[in-house]
């Protein structure tokens, strides 16, 4: 069963050397050119792992260029794998392969379809998600289920805990689902339309801290931004703090933003109802008496 891998991210690496551990026949690789490819925060280069172990890469900047489908048919694939990539995949590449087309997405769907799942779970509390590896259309995430599997998420998660947790899922799905393929007769279970929900696309202004809300929802998006992704960003001034990491505390009555202490584990910021503890961060030094919030 030939087939071609499309990634860019570390997540893609990842599942590229499981589909090659477990007998994967991939025949290219097609990744975006590490210029093109820094506006992910978790970019990764495949050609190196896809070298080392005899598969041919191609940087293809646009994946629906002419070109690039014109690659893709030349590799006369059975199947794609289109394992963390950002650009939509067009009509006329999904009509190629003979099997048809897997993506993955890091929800539970039908929920979660659209942007950025690991990062809208935690911002939103939400107190399980999953990993769904699923067949491409034309739609958004919404078709037949090839596996998934769901997973809590506590209060002391964050994105790289979960991050590590899809990870691992897919070094449990990709050996079950290759023989499935191979065999001809793989699972193609339909969504549930009825419980779809769809995230919308998160820009900058979404990961600046509220200081005038509640401790636990800025302490939710520290977590849902921490590494491997941009970090929550603050102000002191008009210089920039990224948080990585924070707690919610009892706090004495004080301004939102203002820094009420710093203690030996990090400063003591006053939120709407308390106070968020910041255990990591960069940025300036901070003192009693700041005050945090927007660019000024």
């Amino acid at each position: 069963m030939r087939i071609v891998f499309i990634g860019a991210v570390e997540f893609s690496r990842h599942c590229l050397e499981l589909t090659l551990d477990a007998g994967g026949e991939v025949v290219g690789v097609l990744t975006i050119p590490p210029k093109a490819n820094r506006f992910n925060a978790d970019a990764a280069d495949l050609a190196g792992l896809a070298r080392t172990r005899g598969v041919p890469v191609h940087q293809v900047a646009k994946i629906n260029d002419p070109a690039a489908i014109a690659l893709v048919r030349d590799l006369k694939p059975d199947v794609l794998f289109v394992f963390g990539f950002s650009q939509l995949i067009g009509p006329e590449l999904l009509a190629i392969p003979r099997l048809g087309s897997v993506g993955v997405h890091p929800a539970l769907l039908p929920e979660g379809r659209g942007r950025h799942p690991l990062i809208w779970a935690l911002v939103l509390g939400l107190p399980r998600s999953g990993l769904s590896f699923f067949w491409m259309g034309e739609g958004a995430d919404d078709g037949p289920l090839l596996w998934q599997k769901a997973f809590d998420i506590s209060q002391d998660d964050d994105a790289a805990s979960l991050y590590a947790r899809i990870k691992d899922l897919a070094a449990e799905a990709i050996p079950q689902f290759l023989p499935q393929l191979a065999g001809g007769d793989p699972p193609r279970i339909p969504q549930d339309e009825s419980r779809a929900t769809v995230w919308r696309k998160r820009g900058e202004a979404d990961g600046e801290i509220q200081w005038n809300g509640p401790a636990r929802i800025a302490c939710d998006l520290i977590r849902a931004l921490t590494r491997p992704y941009v970090g929550a960003h603050t102000f002191l001034g008009d210089q920039r703090i990224l948080v990585w990491k924070s707690r919610p505390e009892a706090c004495v009555a004080a301004d939102p933003g203002v820094v009420v202490d710093v203690g030996t584990e990090g400063p003591l910021v006053r939120a709407q109802d308390g106070g968020l503890r910041l255990l990591n961060w960069t940025g300036p030094a901070l003192k009693a008496g700041d005050r945090l919030g927007g660019k000024r």
